[in-house]
């Protein structure tokens, strides 16, 4: 079959891609949104006479990656396993929400393209999006199987499925710890925010790293209170864009009451000096040197980095003997809800158009990805190429398998497959620390209502305008009732439309 691979041209200016946080709904689960099934296999059936192969045509990012060959084997392949001939265009991933609403304002519609959540509102009013709970049931076993209730649920519109959903486990980020200060110290893994701040001084006092000099930074994060999530989460609140039932109002955290703590818990860092000194305004690169420099004792990152860490710290000090683990959020004082990050329950989604010639088909492909044929395929490409087995065990060629990222980007529709996880570490120890920060990810987090919501129209400048009153606040130079001050004024400004857009939208969608 010829393949119509194409790459669109850059028309746009590079804008953020909305990328939403965390779902409804409780992790893992059934699904209920199709009822469930456990029917093994591909759902095609066979038949004496093949039928033409039904044409796809999608729309994906190409994830800031080199846009798939034409004749990619990968893509030969899954067209044979799903009697389909696809016609894939790979738009750039720094302006792909432009340049979908470019090609949707002109008419210019798929039959099924990529997108980070739920269809636009705009799309969903116009009738354009084809709603899927009907084709699931008939001609998606392995969907209903694989994919959680929660999934679902962040993609579905009073019970209308509106897209299928990648499901997410790596959602959250989580603390890491050097556990080899800890034990040196004699000290254990803080539950509460007052044992976190004496760990820190401990860090800050007791010259862990051993060098005879007072160079040791307790805690780091980068730039705009980037990864720092995790000090914000010991309150149930994000600096990251999320958004939260509060008060009967849908608000984005950044104007949450549990801000102020959190605000006054960084100050104290700041105050009692167990905070990096330029934590504000710290690039990754200098982030990530100060930390596998053997200086830094606890910053928060993402979970599937639990066993890169360590590997990088044994290379830049091996002498020391790092040991780099994954720990819970501490609870902060006077807070009793959900701790950590926000959480998503979906990595990607894809949405199917009601114009499309072939639903089914597509249906059908997807249901495919997701049996575990399909799920070893999307995520190490065909067997004997980058993967082989082995007495019954996957063995990963590292240096092939990274060579269809841009393949398994657009394709994998499952979360993780946990023969493929271990394979990919080849390395019990390895495979034991990222599968403990996973844990620990898995039992955190708190809901982030945007997640299946509607684009926001205009956020009124929020995270400017947060990032300068917070700052002023954990440097000193506000008291901590500035921060009242700085949400009066951007509801004032604004803000207030945003949050009833948001809450209209959920009382008339989704609140039970």
């Amino acid at each position: 079959m010829k393949k119509k691979v194409k790459q669109a041209a850059v028309l746009m200016t590079s804008l953020s891609l909305l990328v939403a946080g965390c779902g409804s709904g409780e992790k893992g689960g059934a699904s209920s949104s199709p009822n469930a099934s456990s029917s093994p296999g591909a759902s095609t059936a066979a038949s004496a006479t093949p039928a033409a192969p039904a044409k796809i045509r999608m729309y994906a990012s190409d994830h800031s990656m080199p846009p798939l060959d034409q004749n990619d084997p990968n893509i030969l392949f899954l067209e044979q396993k799903t009697n389909t001939d696809l016609d894939l265009v790979s738009l750039p991933h720094a302006q792909y929400n432009d340049q979908l609403s470019l090609k949707f304002a002109s008419g210019d519609f798929p039959d099924v393209y990529q997108s980070w959540s739920g269809p636009e509102a705009d799309l969903v009013a116009a009738g354009k999006v084809l709603e899927l709970n009907a084709l699931i049931d008939k001609f998606g076993p392995n969907l209903k199987k694989v994919i959680p209730k929660n999934a679902w649920d962040a993609v579905s519109v009073n019970g209308k499925i509106l897209a299928i959903p990648q499901p997410s486990t790596y959602s959250n980020s989580v603390l890491y710890v050097r556990k080899d200060w800890l034990d040196k110290l004699g000290l254990q893994v803080p539950k509460t925010s007052d044992e976190l701040m004496n760990v820190l001084k401990a860090f800050r006092d007791k010259d862990p790293n051993g060098n005879g000099k007072k160079d040791e930074i307790p805690f780091s994060m980068r730039e705009k209170f980037s990864w720092g999530d995790n000090i914000f989460g010991m309150w149930g609140v994000n600096n990251s864009w999320t958004e939260s039932f509060y008060n009967n109002e849908v608000i984005i955290q950044n104007i949450h009451p549990n801000m102020k703590p959190a605000l006054s818990f960084i100050k104290s860092m700041v105050d009692e000096k167990v905070m990096d000194s330029e934590f504000l305004t710290n690039s990754r690169t200098v982030w990530e040197q100060k930390i596998k420099s053997g200086l830094v004792g606890m910053w928060s990152h993402t979970q599937q980095l639990a066993w890169q860490w360590q590997v990088d710290l044994d290379k830049t000090i091996p002498n020391e003997k790092p040991d780099v683990v994954a720990i819970p959020t501490p609870r902060g004082a006077g807070y009793d809800g959900p701790l950590g990050t926000r959480w998503s329950p979906i990595a990607k989604t894809f949405i199917i158009m009601k114009s499309a010639k072939n639903p089914e088909a597509i249906i059908k492909f997807f249901d495919w990805l997701v049996t575990e044929e399909g799920q070893l395929f999307s995520d190490l490409g065909q067997e004997g190429n980058a993967y082989k087995k082995e007495n019954g065990k996957i063995v990963i060629d590292t240096a092939k398998m990274e060579k269809q990222a841009s393949f398994t980007n657009i394709f994998k529709i499952h979360d993780l497959n946990e023969a493929v996880e271990e394979a990919k570490l080849s390395n019990p120890a390895a495979y034991a620390k990222v599968k403990a920060a996973r844990d620990i990810g898995l039992k955190e987090g708190f809901v982030n209502e945007s997640v299946g919501m509607p684009s926001v129209k205009n956020n009124y400048d929020i995270a400017n305008q947060f990032l300068e009153a917070g700052s002023k606040i954990v440097l000193g130079r506000e008291p901590l009732t500035h921060f009242d001050d700085f949400v009066k004024t951007w509801r004032k400004q604004g803000g207030d439309e945003m949050v009833k857009e948001r809450t209209d939208w959920y009382n008339k969608n989704r609140k039970k």
